[in-house]
Formats: C-alpha cells, sequence, structure tokens
C-alpha cells in the first residue's frame, strides 16, 4: 500500500503531518470505523465460503466425466481463486490485523507478483472460455479444431506465465527496507507520484485486466446470446413450436462470465475515480479532519470502495454456487463426491463392526462345537461303562 506521507512530516509554523501520528490503518480505524468492520468481518465469511467451494470445484472438474475443454478452464480457474484467496489471507492479515507478515527480504518482493499473478488469472481465464464459446456457438464449424482438451490445457498454461509475467516486475518495484523494518516501494520507481513508472505500469496493467478484459468478455457474450436465439428460433420453426434449449455448459459459463464482469467492473470504476476525492491537508489534525469537507468526502469515498472491493472479492469464491444452480451433470458428481467422501468412513466402521461381530460369533460357534464333542465323549465313555 502507497503511503500517504508527504516528504515534510512538519511545516514551518509547527504543525506535524497526521500520518507521523498514525499509521494509515490506525487514521482509517479512527475516521471510518465502519471500513474496518468491512475489512475485518466480511473477508472471513468470503474465506468460509471460498475454500472449500473451490477445492470440491477443482475435484469436480478434473474427473473424467467432466475433464472436456470448458471443464479444464473452470479447473484452473478454481485453482487460481484457491490460490487467490490462500495469499489474501496473508494480505489481509499484514494490511488490515497490523501482522508484519511481509516485512522481511525476499517474502516482500516476492509476494506481489504471485498475489497480483493470482489476481489476473481469473477474469483472462473467463475470458478465454468465453472466446471458446464464442467460436463453438458462432462458428461451429471450428469447434472440433479449436476447442479441445488439450488446445485448452495449452491455452491455461499460457495464461498462467502472462499473468505472472504481467507482475513480475513488481518484485523490482518492492522492496524491504532494513533500516524501517517495513516492505516499501523503491524511492527511484514511486518518486514522480502519478507520473512515476510504478504508477504508470501499475494502472496500465490494472486497467487491461479489469476494465479491458471484462469489457471484451462482455462483447463476446453479447455475440453468444444473440446467435444462440437465432438458433433457437430456427430449431423451433423446424420443429413446428418445439423450442430448442440452450445446452448447460453454454448456461454456465455465461453466468460465470457475467458474474465476473458485474463484481470487477465497479472495483475497477472505483479506483479509476480515485483521484477524485484524494486525501485533504494531512496537517490538520484529527478534530480539523472530522470537519473538513475535503477529508469527509475522501472518508466516505474510501468506506463506499472498501464495500464494493469487497463484493468484487466474492468472484473469486462464489463460482461454486453457479455450477450449482445452472449445471445437472455438476450437481450429479458432487452428490457422487460427497457420497463417496462421507459415506466412506462409516462404511468401514460398518465393516469392522462386521468382521469383529464375525469374529466373535465364529469363537463362540467353536466353543459350542468343542462342548457339543466333549459331552459327547463323556456319553460314549459312560455307554461303555
Amino acid at each position: 500500500m502507497t503511503s500517504l506521507v508527504t516528504n515534510s512530516s512538519e511545516n514551518a509554523s509547527g504543525r506535524v503531518n497526521i500520518f507521523t501520528v498514525h499509521t494509515e490503518n490506525e487514521f482509517y480505524n479512527i475516521h471510518v470505523p465502519s471500513k474496518a468492520l468491512v475489512d475485518m468481518y466480511a473477508t472471513p465469511l468470503i474465506y468460509l465460503v471460498g475454500f472449500p467451494g473451490n477445492v470440491l470445484s477443482f475435484l469436480i472438474w478434473v474427473k473424467r466425466r467432466m475433464r472436456k475443454s470448458s471443464g479444464c478452464y473452470l479447473a484452473a480457474l478454481a485453482m487460481a481463486d484457491l490460490l487467490f484467496l490462500s495469499l489474501h489471507i496473508v494480505f489481509e492479515l499484514n494490511n488490515v490485523w497490523n501482522h508484519p507478515l511481509l516485512d522481511m527480504p525476499v517474502v516482500c518482493e516476492l509476494f506481489p507478483v504471485i498475489f497480483l499473478g493470482s489476481q489476473y488469472l481469473s477474469p483472462l481465464l473467463v475470458l478465454a472460455f468465453t472466446v471458446e464459446r464464442y467460436i463453438s456457438i458462432c462458428h461451429p464449424f471450428q469447434r472440433e479444431k479449436l476447442c479441445t482438451t488439450r488446445r485448452a490445457v495449452r491455452v491455461v498454461i499460457s495464461l498462467y506465465v502472462l499473468a505472472f509475467s504481467l507482475c513480475a516486475i513488481q518484485g523490482y518495484f518492492w522492496t524491504y527496507n532494513s533500516e524501517t523494518d517495513a516492505c516499501e516501494i523503491r524511492d527511484e520507481v514511486s518518486a514522480a507520484g502519478t507520473k512515476s513508472l510504478w504508477s504508470i505500469w501499475t494502472w496500465i496493467t490494472e486497467m487491461l485486466i479489469f476494465l479491458v478484459v471484462p469489457l471484451m468478455v462482455l462483447i463476446l457474450n453479447a455475440f453468444v446470446i444473440k446467435e444462440a436465439r437465432r438458433l433457437s428460433r430456427e430449431e423451433e420453426a423446424r420443429l413446428h413450436g418445439k423450442q430448442r434449449k440452450t445446452s448447460a455448459t453454454t448456461v454456465t459459463l455465461l453466468a460465470v462470465s457475467f458474474y465476473l464482469i458485474i463484481t470487477t467492473l465497479p472495483v475497477t470504476i472505483m479506483y479509476a475515480i480515485y483521484f477524485s476525492f484524494v486525501p485533504g491537508n494531512t496537517l490538520l489534525t484529527d478534530q480539523e479532519i472530522s470537519r473538513d469537507p475535503i477529508w469527509q468526502s475522501h472518508l466516505t469515498y474510501m468506506f463506499i470502495r472498501a464495500v464494493i472491493q469487497e463484493i468484487g472479492t466474492t468472484h473469486y469464491a462464489c463460482n461454486f454456487f453457479i455450477y450449482l444452480i445452472t449445471g445437472k451433470m455438476f450437481r450429479e458428481e458432487l452428490k457422487g463426491l460427497l457420497s463417496k467422501l462421507l459415506c466412506k468412513p462409516l462404511a468401514d466402521k460398518t465393516l469392522l463392526e462386521y468382521r469383529s461381530l464375525n469374529t466373535c460369533v465364529g469363537r463362540s460357534e467353536k466353543a459350542v462345537r468343542v462342548t457339543i464333542r466333549k459331552g459327547g465323549a463323556e456319553k460314549q465313555e459312560q455307554a461303555h461303562l
């Protein structure tokens, strides 16, 4: 996170910069306590839903029955979302809960690369399977050639490489400062402010991934829906009123891509308008800030952005429910997987109890046979006498 501390912490009048009195987190916790509540208590709910949902999704999409080209993309998406949520925990602990997990060499430089790369993967993978669905619906004669599982695997690997390559330079931007014992942006790449290399690179990549990519997905979806409706009308006319249903796979992929658009674009817009709600004079006191209209406008913006950002994070966690609602085959595989996971321990326990019971019964039968044999021998001896 970039610092709001100016180069001069004290001016000629003796006023002290507010960010030398408070850290950024402390400052926003004091002046926007509702923002802290959103960060601290909404995010764990996303983890609670996202981790099991993505694990189950991955296990289902890699099954042989589901391992078509679209299944490859969705399995890769579940894995990318799982990686992002795992790293997001570290990010939240460091920036929201004030546990300095990143303030150490190597970790400071490596974390932004992996964290941002995993964040970029989700939109890129959604774009990839949207392109495939566009080809499948709008150019059906190219389907056999371009929409194969092998090609999907290659595209997934390429997108992983692309996402982490775009973020590789972040490992140079961020560095561990041994004097302050903190993970910071290098002075030489941030000294020019909004015209600095770090600012320009970050804005270009963020706008590319979170604005251009979702808009491309939206445009391709519009073509897919238009063509699907045309095919449905033609089929209806050919079958004398019986309407052709859109495939479950198409419905699932459309739902996932639209959910990405709905949750991503508002976050991008909020970041884009940041400079319309910049912080006020940092030399004001806490009491003056609470009455300053510029600061109050900025603080309101930060709260709204926090809420929208939490909603935006849900697309890394909630795809499981889309699959569950739109995919009959997914529901069947989920039922089978859960039955296997939940019933196997019960079956093993029942089998163990059966074997124990069988052993006890066997021993009892053996004891009875021995007793009978002894009794018969005694009777024969008495008869002989």
